[in-house]
């Protein structure tokens, strides 16, 4: 069957649009763990797929089905949760949706079915929806906080997504409504697209909003740890000055017990001292600040609920990695073995190797736990009593791994929950 010259310059233009919903996923997505291959794979198959739908189908109502399904699709290159996936399906196609019956109303085509061929023919239409949507891309490209909308609480996500949807529904029903003319679909449709649009900017400000607030938050555990250490230095300063200026009578004590032949005595006296200036704590002293004040302060926290902190660390005093990636790392680590052990009766104990080695930071958190740990993708979901906290700790760590191009390896055998990490420094 020879092609007509209207189905020819759609597949030639819908190249195009390919690489335009390829931008449009960038938007949305994260791309520095995309296997590049299997993405341009993927949507040369989306390309062929929208084609033969086009070629053998072309109802509008299947074809949008199939948009949305191949949308869908071709978000799984990238690394995302559920919630960004479906906004970012919804958005892509809603906004193409809306360009897409602008362009066809101002070229004259009125009669617009859902559940019949589609006969739309004009050329000049298709070559405008590619470059009206090309703009539009190039806009809100410049929004840069869309990437980082996981973090968005469930309630403020769904109160956004329930637009698109809501927006998508309105437009189906203005096309089955009678007695409406094309002009006021027109204007319908243009104040969908620009609430959609609105819509796009709020989640971006909500995105930034969060980050922002999650930063603040980690910030201010920073100080905390910052201010502990200092607690403890100025804890461990103060010790050894008064050491130092009772030593003389001590020993001479000491001298005198020996020198009278009452070593019991004078051993007891050795007790005692040490008793006063040893509190037999196991505190992290690496002379590496950054990683010394927060390994204290939850060692601090874990003491205080019977949980001992096992450490074997061998770091430099510097090491090229902000104290604030550490504290996301550490801090997160940390939070969730202390848990995951508060909830045992035995074993209380938490396994903590650090260990720097010619630019390679190798971290081992290991812990004991009970019942099953629950996993939903690639996350852990932990007992967090807040369900939107939930895996979130190792969410935030991974996102700080990727600076450094750094790995992850969770393991568990045997009720041990351990996860070791390798970052290049």
């Amino acid at each position: 069957m020879a092609l007509s010259t209207y189905e020819m310059v759609y597949l030639i233009t819908n190249i195009f649009g390919t690489y335009i919903v390829y931008k449009f996923m960038h938007i949305f997505f994260e791309t520095k763990e995309v296997n590049h291959r299997i993405e341009f794979l993927s949507y040369a198959g989306y390309y062929i797929f929208i084609a033969l739908v086009y070629l053998t189908i072309n109802i509008p109502v299947v074809t949008m089905i199939g948009n949305i399904v191949a949308y869908f699709g071709l978000s799984f290159n990238y690394k995302a949760g559920i919630k960004r996936r479906l906004l970012s399906v919804l958005m892509i196609y809603l906004i193409g949706m809306c360009i897409e019956v602008i362009v066809a109303l101002l070229s004259g085509y009125f009669k617009y079915s859902l559940i019949t061929v589609n006969n739309y023919s004009s050329v000049y239409g298709l070559f405008i929806f590619q470059i009206l949507l090309y703009l539009v891309i190039r806009i809100l490209n410049n929004y840069k906080n869309i990437r980082k909308g996981e973090i968005i609480p469930l309630a403020n996500w769904a109160a956004i997504i329930i637009i698109p949807i809501s927006s998508l529904y309105i437009i189906l029903t203005l096309f089955q409504a009678t007695g409406l003319s094309w002009e006021q679909i027109l204007i319908g449709v243009v104040l969908i697209l620009l609430v959609n649009f609105t819509t796009f900017y709020l989640y971006d400000v909500i995105s930034a909003s969060m980050v922002d607030k999650m930063d603040k938050i980690l910030l201010g555990q920073q100080n905390k740890y910052y201010q502990k250490q200092f607690e403890l230095m100025e804890s461990s300063l103060k010790t050894t000055k008064a050491m130092r200026h009772d030593l003389r009578n001590h020993l001479s004590v000491i001298y005198a017990l020996v020198e009278k032949g009452e070593r019991d005595a004078a051993l007891k006296h050795l007790a005692k001292m040490t008793d006063v200036y040893d509190d037999k704590k196991q505190y992290a002293c690496t002379e590496n600040i950054d990683i010394d004040s927060i390994l204290n302060f939850k060692i601090q926290a874990a003491e205080q609920q019977n949980i001992k902190i096992a450490l074997d660390l061998s770091i430099p005093e510097k090491m090229d990695i902000p104290s604030f990636d550490l504290a996301i790392i550490l801090g997160n680590l940390l939070d969730n073995a202390i848990e995951a052990v508060a909830d045992l009766e035995e074993e209380r104990q938490i396994k903590t190797n650090i260990n720097y080695d010619k630019g390679r930071l190798i971290i081992l958190v290991e812990n004991p736990y009970q019942g099953e740990r629950v996993k939903v993708g690639n996350r852990y979901l932990s007992t967090n009593k807040e369900p939107s906290q939930h895996g979130l700790g190792l969410e935030n760590v991974k996102s700080v791994l990727q600076k450094y191009d750094g790995s992850m390896d969770i393991n568990q055998r045997s009720n041990i929950f351990s996860v070791s990490l390798l970052l290049f420094v």
